[in-house]
């Protein structure tokens, strides 16, 4: 056994700036010139005071931007208003009851919508207005809430025109002891404060459901000496001192920067205070844009076994649909066909898990760069519509599970592994993060070891680089030796878990490495025989030997295996042929490889007409064999699958 699997020097997923400041802030005044073109404001921010005796008062800010001391004035212009007091955008004001209950009223300019009778848009939000609980819910600048209770992070928005809500779970371990506070601050940017008084800005981004920002430290201690903080968005801060009710106003620059703090006001201690969210914007919040997503014609299958040893087959037809083949019978050859509903423009290889409950989940790359998933029940041929997973990425995600636990990872465009993680206790999939690394493309391998999930990827400089993922920490990358790639390499574990790896040199000759304790530390060994053309594909079968396949520049796909398990030494090539009429098939996808949990492996490919094609070990028939075929070489039986009609 290699003794690799105390992972590598750990990295952090996000750095952190310490700011030392206690209740306030020094910062010098260039900071404030420098950064006066990044934020753009209305001529004030409406600040609310909800009083003790249920009055709620309203003064504007003037220049929310500078802190300047300037007001239009206090008025009162409300009665009895119990509960929770939130603010979000344009005027809107939530009041969350005792009771549970939610209700929204807007104030505009001349007064209060609809003769300020308020909309119940929600029921069973209780806890909300209990001291220790009203600081932990808040309404960023684009009119979503986060909500953490029950020791989760919960995104919720809600649609004014269908009333309805959507939620998502997006991050776990939010208890009282660990986060207080949270404030929304800009477009899914909020800050979360300690007990202990330290400040962390995080940002979440709901259209690509990625963490922009996560955790990132930039107050260090002090945070705990106000009773409340409010945002006008834009990164604008508006803090009350418990001590003597002075509303003192910040403003984050980035980078760890602050100006601030500035004494603009002062109320009740027991008042609550909060700011229409979005009367401070930053001109450039930060937010991802969609990258191009090369055309994926013709990308491998991606083949997974089912429930009771049937394979399923997962593409990406010609017309840019997402179509799932399902085994129906004992013969790997006997299949039915049908589109998974919703989008129909994807591209690439898609990636599939069977999980614990012989439920299906399978993700898929669109052309707009969004990853799609959908499921399909235990025992059933339904597949839901597909919804969006999120990504924007260049190329697809690979789809793993370890322990009972999936992890969905891709390159963005910027060459940047994420990461998608699976809470496992809700099951539900926590939004992209960034692992430390750059200049990746999307070629990537993802093998699940025991002790963790080892992951190699192609640069854009044409090397390989491998690195390890267990439970949300990336160990370093490690270059693997060889340059002038151009493909996927493909990888399977050994029994002594180190990796038997496979790639395509330039000249077209297939090659083979094997992993030892210190890495990829050895030269690369030629498997000659064939002319290989795109990337190969590999599996271990239950014996412990490795098979190979490849798709040659004859278009015909070849295989071959170690000659017994542990051995460094090939079998001769053999060409697929139709084990009922000998005849053989070009391909016009790189073939896929799957080994089955009964023994044997499965290859399939698809040709230029959309015909899959699948052949099986361990099935004799003396057609199987072309006439190179080494006389112990493995027999391959089975042909040509029906051709889907839609």
């Amino acid at each position: 056994m290699r003794q690799r699997r105390s992972v590598p020097r750990p990295v952090v997923l996000c750095s952190a700036f310490t700011i030392a400041f206690g209740a306030t802030v020094a910062v010098a005044g260039t900071n404030v010139a420098t950064a006066a073109d990044t934020i753009t404001c209305r001529a004030n921010a409406a600040v609310f005071y909800t009083l003790p005796d249920t009055h709620l008062d309203l003064d504007r800010h003037n220049e929310p931007e500078t802190g300047a001391t300037s007001w239009t004035g206090r008025t009162t212009i409300g009665n009895t208003w119990t509960g929770k007091t939130l603010t979000g955008t344009d005027g809107r004001i939530y009041s969350i009851l005792d009771n549970g209950d939610v209700n929204r009223q807007r104030r505009l300019a001349t007064g209060w919508e609809n003769g300020g009778v308020s909309q119940k848009i929600a029921t069973g939000w209780f806890g909300v207005t209990l001291a220790s609980q009203r600081n932990r819910i808040t309404v960023d600048s684009t009119g979503d809430f986060y909500w953490t209770h029950d020791n989760i992070l919960a995104w919720m928005r809600y649609d004014e025109t269908a009333k309805t809500w959507t939620n998502r779970l997006i991050d776990t371990g939010w208890t009282a002891a660990k986060y207080d506070l949270i404030v929304g601050a800009g477009a899914g940017v909020f800050y979360a404060r300690t007990p202990a008084g330290d400040l962390y800005r995080f940002q979440y981004d709901p259209a690509s459901q990625r963490w922009l920002e996560y955790a990132r430290l930039v107050g260090s201690g002090g945070w705990q000496n106000f009773a409340q903080i409010a945002s006008a968005g834009g990164d604008v801060l508006y803090a009350l001192d418990k001590s003597n009710g002075q509303i003192k106003w910040y403003r984050y620059l980035g980078a760890g920067s602050w100006t601030g703090p500035k004494v603009v006001g002062t109320i009740g201690t027991d008042y609550q205070l909060s700011v229409t969210t979005d009367d401070c914007k930053l001109v450039d919040p930060g937010l991802p844009v969609r990258p191009a997503v090369p055309n994926g014609a013709d990308a491998p299958s991606a083949v997974i076994e089912g429930a009771g040893g049937k394979l399923q087959h997962f593409y990406v037809d010609g017309f840019g649909r997402l179509v799932h083949g399902r085994q129906r019978s004992g013969d790997i050859t006997v299949v039915d066909f049908a589109v998974v509903p919703g989008y129909q423009q994807y591209t690439g290889t898609p990636s599939a898990l069977r999980l614990a409950d012989d439920s299906l989940t399978v993700t898929a790359l669109g052309q707009d760069s969004e990853t799609r998933n959908s499921t399909q029940a235990p025992a059933t041929t339904t597949w839901a519509t597909a919804s969006g997973f999120g990504g924007w990425t260049p190329g697809p995600a690979v789809l793993v599970q370890r322990s009972g636990v999936g992890s969905a990872f891709a390159v963005d465009g910027a060459g940047r592994l994420m990461v998608r993680p699976q809470d496992p206790a809700s099951k539900q999939y926590l939004p992209w993060r960034v692992l430390p690394s750059s200049g990746l493309t999307a070629d990537l391998t993802a093998v699940v070891q025991p002790d963790g999930i080892d992951l190699v990827a192609r640069t854009t400089g044409g090397s390989y680089t491998k690195a390890i993922y267990v439970d949300g920490t990336l160990s370093s990358w490690i270059p693997v030796p060889g340059t002038g790639w151009t493909g996927k390499l493909a990888a399977t574990a050994n029994p002594d878990q180190n990796l038997e790896a496979f790639a395509v040199q330039p000249d077209g000759v297939v090659v083979n490495q094997r992993e030892q304790a210190a890495g990829f530390t050895g030269t690369w060994k030629p498997l000659a025989g064939v002319t290989a053309q795109g990337s190969p594909a590999a599996a271990v079968d239950t014996g412990g030997v490795v098979h190979v396949a490849v798709r040659a520049t004859d278009g015909f796909v070849y295989v071959t295996e170690q000659k017994a398990p542990g051995s460094t030494g090939y079998k001769d090539w053999q060409r697929l042929v139709d084990s009922r009429t000998g005849a053989a098939y070009q391909s016009a996808t790189d073939p896929s490889f799957v080994a089955l949990s009964g023994g044997g492996v499965v290859v399939t490919y698809r040709d230029s007409d959309g015909v899959t094609y699948a052949y099986g070990s361990g099935a004799p028939a003396a057609a199987a064999r072309s006439a190179r075929t080494a006389p112990d070489s493995t027999t391959f039986s089975g042909g040509p699958l029906p051709k889907p009609s839609f």
